[in-house]
């Protein structure tokens, strides 16, 4: 508009100054145009008013125009589907509503903008709705059309993989894994979901070859996932050659291997899980000669042996030095327990029980005063523990 009033001001100037110069030369001009048979006569200030005419008739035609392709878009919208207003308050409320944990508002608002353009988030979080609501196929259908979406994709990805392992199916995970960018699988977040999947699929080799790489990605999870590496490669080995062939492949690790404590515990759990609770014993108390290893100290609990007196040897030594350890005490009490020395067993507990009311320790006493006919104390025991777990 403002564009026209210039242009009508301009075109008012001129016209002023052709005026005004008729007035001083008392000429206005003649033109002549003939065209197919017609013929117009007209002086130099008619044709400028006729001009003028001519293009501001020209604009509003342009404008009317244009209203007429707004109104005809606006009356498509609002036949066709949502407004752009409308749609941005079904995607505020949808939001709003999962955050909430209205699962079912979020779904309802979510579904009225599954067509229009917000980059896939709204898939997304539509997806959340849906797997919250118990409908993973759904999920994953919304996943993976979000996956389409560049904007989106890699969330999308992330989301099938999770949902894969959640599901068991770490194939499917790594394949998901195999498809990114190599840029996608160097992220932290890849690398610790690529680490389930390897464990997942028992593909030890692999991922014990990856572990050094991924040492400073993994952080906290890096020495779990180790532990669990060598556990499964050591049942490995002893589901295929047999206890003979997992000690010696024990001593045929480097020096440095066997002086880690998640190598340690691996193939000591393996031991106990063969039923060799006396090597198991053997590596216990010579894999803690400079004192106690907390990945090392539960596995006490496991064994059974009728005598295991170098473990209460190695665990009293301990306890002179720090006899208000309740782990230690714990450690004691089920090692006596397996052992039969209710006596032993009862007096390390009653101290664990004095120090920290623990719930396994309660149960462990509890069962010891079921065995020794005890049961009003016994089910006082049962009663304590069960309000542990409340």
């Amino acid at each position: 508009m403002k564009r026209l009033l210039r242009i009508v001001l301009v075109t008012l100037v001129f016209l002023i100054c052709l005026v005004v110069a008729a007035m001083i030369f008392e000429d206005r001009g003649y033109v002549f145009v003939e065209f197919s048979g017609w013929a117009i006569e007209m002086n130099v200030f008619s044709l400028a008013i006729s001009l003028l005419a001519i293009f501001i008739g020209l604009l509003l035609a342009n404008w009317l125009i244009q209203v007429l392709l707004h109104s005809v878009n606006g009356s498509r919208d609002w036949f066709g589907g949502l407004g752009r207003r409308k749609q941005q308050q079904a995607f505020r409320q949808g939001l709003i509503a999962l955050a909430e944990n209205n699962y079912v508002d979020a779904r309802n608002w979510l579904s009225k903008i599954k067509d229009n353009d917000f980059d896939g988030i709204n898939l997304l979080a539509a997806a959340q709705a849906e797997l919250q609501l118990g409908d993973a196929q759904k999920a994953k259908n919304l996943w993976v059309e979000a996956s389409t979406i560049e904007a989106s994709a890699l969330a999308a990805k992330l989301c099938l993989i999770r949902q894969a392992l959640h599901q068991q199916q770490a194939s499917q995970a790594l394949e998901l894994i195999a498809g990114l960018s190599g840029k996608q699988r160097d992220q932290a977040v890849v690398i610790k979901l690529w680490a389930q999947a390897l464990l997942k699929a028992a593909r030890w080799s692999e991922l014990k070859n990856q572990l050094p790489h991924w040492k400073k990605a993994l952080g906290t999870d890096y020495d779990a996932l180790s532990q669990a590496v060598s556990k499964g490669t050591f049942a490995e080995i002893a589901s295929k050659e047999g206890a003979n062939q997992l000690k010696q492949s024990w001593q045929a690790l480097p020096r440095g291997a066997r002086k880690d404590p998640s190598q340690q515990a691996a193939y000591i759990q393996q031991l106990l899980d063969q039923g060799m609770h006396k090597d198991a014993e053997e590596m216990l108390v010579a894999s803690q000669k400079s004192g106690p290893q907390a990945l090392l100290l539960p596995l006490y609990k496991q064994l059974k042996l009728p005598n295991p007196s170098m473990a209460i040897k190695q665990l009293e030594s301990w306890l002179k030095h720090d006899d208000s350890n309740v782990e230690l005490l714990s450690t004691l009490g089920h090692l006596a327990y397996n052992a039969n020395d209710t006596v032993l067993a009862e007096k390390a507990l009653c101290r664990a029980i004095k120090l920290a009311n623990r719930q396994q320790d309660l149960r462990l006493m509890a069962a010891l005063k079921e065995s020794q006919h005890d049961k009003t104390q016994a089910l006082m025991l049962y009663k304590q523990s069960m309000k542990l777990s409340n």
